[in-house]
């Protein structure tokens, strides 16, 4: 069995329910992993469609759909405030092209209103 089944066993068996939730840190000495290894494994874990949450506390498995819809919530919030940085840097390079003379290919912004 890999690391990754590992950890995954591992909060079933001791994390299940955000109350028992389990700091990032305390999973990579535990597994002797680094903080992107633990990030990676559990977004392939959850991309398979196992329940874990997470929030400021650490990572847990859902003892219900109403932790599960509020960590993907969480998580949805995350992945639009990275998609705006996105489009503001690309902005700013769009700018910055006519003082720079950057020749790059077209950049397409997509915005999301609302």
């Amino acid at each position: 069995m890999n690391k990754e089944q590992k950890l995954y066993e591992y909060l079933v068996k001791y994390h299940t329910g955000q109350d028992n939730s389990i700091h990032s840190k305390k999973l990579e000495k535990k597994f002797d992993i680094c903080p992107r290894t633990v990030r990676t494994y559990i977004n392939n874990l959850r991309k398979s469609g196992l329940p874990i949450c997470s929030d400021g506390t650490g990572y847990w498995i859902a003892k219900n759909p109403k932790e599960a819809i509020k960590s993907a919530k969480r998580l949805g919030d995350f992945a639009s405030e990275v998609n705006n940085a996105r489009t503001g840097l690309a902005v700013a390079a769009i700018q910055m092209r006519s003082v720079t003379k950057i020749t790059e290919e077209n950049v397409i912004i997509t915005v999301k209103v609302g």
